[in-house]
């Protein structure tokens, strides 16, 4: 996924509803101000693809969404649009016509070139303070890594890491477990450069 900063001016929470009711587009409001999302390569969406159908395929039983569904962290006032969110719990949602889901268990980013910084920042700082995010996953698109940061007792934040695709990637959230190489699978290392 792509993103650029739509301005410099600063938007309320009303300004933003308003004009991503209207907009075509994906847009995401972060500590007010507003950064548009356009499409992202081939790469990036064979891996959300691979890495929501083996969720979906998992039998967790819980409410899992790709991109079109947003978070909602009301604790910020920010608005963004992860590539795959879900609950465990009944779903819970803002009202509006847009999917505003407030109480993800589990967020998931493929990170870009663009959107590196944003996801593992200010992204990460807001989604913290979701009370019912228990997981967050960032996969890479440029190199075979995933890092999946797990919430542990009194809010500290256990980390794991895989870079091999033998390798099967622990979500605890969902109880499920997904190999890289179905993450990975149909992407060639020099697709990855």
């Amino acid at each position: 996924m792509e993103a650029f900063k739509l301005d410099d001016r600063s938007y309320t929470r009303e300004e933003f509803l308003r004009m991503l009711e209207k907009s075509d587009r994906k847009m995401e409001l972060t500590q007010g101000g507003i950064t548009m999302m356009s499409g992202a390569s081939r790469v990036h969406n064979d891996i959300t693809d691979n890495t929501f159908v083996a969720l979906r395929n998992g039998k967790s039983g819980c409410y899992i969404k790709s991109s079109d569904t947003a978070v909602s962290v009301q604790e910020t006032g920010d608005y963004f649009f992860p590539d795959i969110s879900a609950t465990c719990e009944e779903p819970d949602f803002e009202e509006g016509n847009i999917a505003k889901l407030i109480n993800p268990n589990l967020i998931v980013e493929v990170l870009s070139l663009s959107t590196e910084r944003r996801d593992r920042g200010i992204k990460f700082e807001a989604y913290m303070r979701l009370k019912s995010l228990k997981e967050y996953i960032l996969i890479d698109s440029k190199t075979i890594q995933v890092h999946v940061y797990y919430r542990a007792e009194k809010g500290s934040w256990i980390i794991g890491n895989y870079y091999n695709l033998d390798q099967n990637v622990e979500i605890k959230t969902l109880g499920v477990s997904v190999p890289m190489s179905t993450i990975y699978e149909g992407i060639k290392v020099k697709d990855l450069l």
